[in-house]
């Protein structure tokens, strides 16, 4: 009789209850992605309803690693400017740049937006994580004088020297050698070094050092909280969705890194790394040992994987592209006659290499997708364009380079478009090119990126004649998992006498 009527009252009362809740939930988010689509302050920009209507599409696209060319296509059907998420907007133009990611005292800024960058496993926020500004402002004067002129200048031999060994590595090599290997070698051991006071051997032993490894798996795993965090209610349950091989990774790399730089703060000496920078700024406005911490890791991946990508796709395109590789080599062996040459300074004067890594960095940005940003409370206009409260924007950085309405001929390697008497490419908007960001959170490594890759593209140059393997004729089709996802890439080096 009891267990009747518990099934009485069960079915009477709870079922109906339930019921509803289903019922009320389905109108509430159907009536919110209609509001959303037609009638929130975003929807008079131009794109795609299911996008104003979820995130769902955003999140798909970034763990699929279409991302930075789904945000292409789309530019390339709506406009400069296109709606990508309830929230968010996207923009192309250079006029974007300036102010979403400037700075002018006349008017309220841009903050960075938290579901895209991942405070440090230690909880201390690092220059790449932290959203607030007086605290970036403070890790980045601490940390820029570890890549002044100054210290470029004293760590010039240290350059010099992995570049030379990558060299001597490859004349031991019989017939074609991965590139993408070779130069991640050289970058991870030179940043390494710089970093930790001590490099990865990957040069040595003709293979990635375990911790190498894991620093690539962990840009997938970034991709998949990017996705999940873009539900906040739902991002605890989502986040056991992603492999723990995957997740696992982010936190390996985050201890070793202490590992390492502990290592390197118990040792006391005046060699022209990252530390003896930093250490010179003690007291109570130097950086504390957990942002010391915090920084190690943003330092080794913003140092390494993508100066060597850029390098990786400068040979890609020269190879495919022979006139342009011929023009570069006519400029090259002009100027260069000995390897004792080849300094920082003598390559900064070569100009149709800059404009080749320049024109590389356009058509392959080493960060290809977005890098978004929060709008302040009182609103703000960019490019012309007012936007409400708190809307999450940003620029496409591979969709901005491959705008006709930016570059004519957007999918041509035209390293002649960046040089200054050019009139064919004259009318284009080269302040959409922005491969390092712009204003006081633009790449700190910069000076030193330009270093590393003028040195390594020179005594690859000096030392080797370089054509491309057919294995690696579409080596381009690639995916992104917030960096590259590169393939190999093979090349066949003859050396030169």
């Amino acid at each position: 009789m009891a267990t009747n009527m518990t099934a009485d009252l069960f079915h009477d009362r709870v079922v109906p209850l339930l019921f509803g809740g289903l019922v009320f939930s389905f109108l509430y988010y159907v009536g919110t992605a209609i509001y959303s689509a037609y009638f929130h302050p975003l929807a008079r920009f131009p794109g795609p309803k299911f996008r104003a209507m979820s995130k769902i599409p955003f999140a798909i696209s970034v763990v699929r690693g279409r991302f930075a060319f789904d945000l292409r296509d789309l530019h390339d059907k709506y406009g400069e400017v296109v709606r990508i998420g309830p929230d968010q907007l996207s923009f192309t133009n250079g006029e974007a740049w300036k102010d979403i990611y400037g700075y002018r005292s006349d008017r309220p800024h841009f903050t960075k937006d938290k579901s895209n960058y991942f405070t440090p496993i230690n909880g201390v926020e690092s220059i790449h994580s932290t959203p607030d500004d007086v605290v970036h402002s403070r890790h980045r004067r601490l940390l820029a004088h570890a890549f002044s002129e100054k210290a470029l200048r004293e760590q010039e031999t240290l350059l010099s020297s992995y570049v030379d060994l990558l060299i001597d590595q490859l004349r031991k090599q019989q017939g074609k050698v991965d590139m993408v290997r070779w130069l991640n070698y050289t970058t991870f051991d030179l940043i390494g070094d710089l970093t930790f006071g001590e490099p990865f051997h990957c040069l040595e032993s003709n293979d990635y050092h375990p911790w190498v490894s894991i620093i690539f798996q962990s840009m997938r795993a970034s991709a998949f909280i990017v996705a999940g965090r873009q539900f906040p209610t739902l991002a605890s349950f989502l986040a056991r969705f992603i492999p723990k091989r995957l997740s696992q990774k982010l936190y390996d790399h985050f201890e070793l890194s202490v590992e390492r730089m502990n290592r390197r703060l118990a040792i006391t000496t005046d060699r022209p790394d990252f530390v003896t920078y930093l250490l010179r700024q003690s007291g109570e406005k130097g950086l504390s040992l957990g942002e010391i911490h915090s920084n190690a890791p943003v330092l080794m991946i913003g140092g390494s994987e993508t100066t060597a990508t850029a390098l990786c796709a400068c040979f890609y395109y020269l190879c495919t592209n022979p006139e342009t590789f011929k023009k570069l080599r006519a400029e090259f062996h002009s100027a260069i006659k000995s390897d004792k040459d080849i300094t920082i300074n003598k390559t900064f004067e070569l100009k149709y290499m800059t404009a080749v890594l320049n024109e590389t960095m356009r058509i392959y940005p080493p960060v290809p997708g977005d890098l978004p940003r929060i709008a302040p409370k009182e609103g703000i206009t960019v490019a012309g364009y007012w936007l409400p409260p708190e809307t999450r924007a940003s620029v496409a950085s591979f969709a901005a380079t491959h705008s006709s309405s930016n570059f004519k001929n957007p999918y041509k390697f035209a390293p002649e478009r960046f040089l200054d008497d050019n009139e064919e490419y004259k009318d284009d908007k080269k302040s959409a090119h922005q491969p390092f960001s712009t204003g006081p959170r633009n790449c700190i490594g910069k000076n030193l990126a330009w270093a590393e890759m003028r040195l390594m593209l020179s005594k690859l140059l000096f030392n080797f004649d370089i054509e491309l393997c057919p294995e690696s004729q579409n080596w381009s089709d690639q995916k992104v998992f917030v960096l590259w996802e590169k393939h190999p890439l093979m090349l066949k080096l003859t050396p030169r006498n």
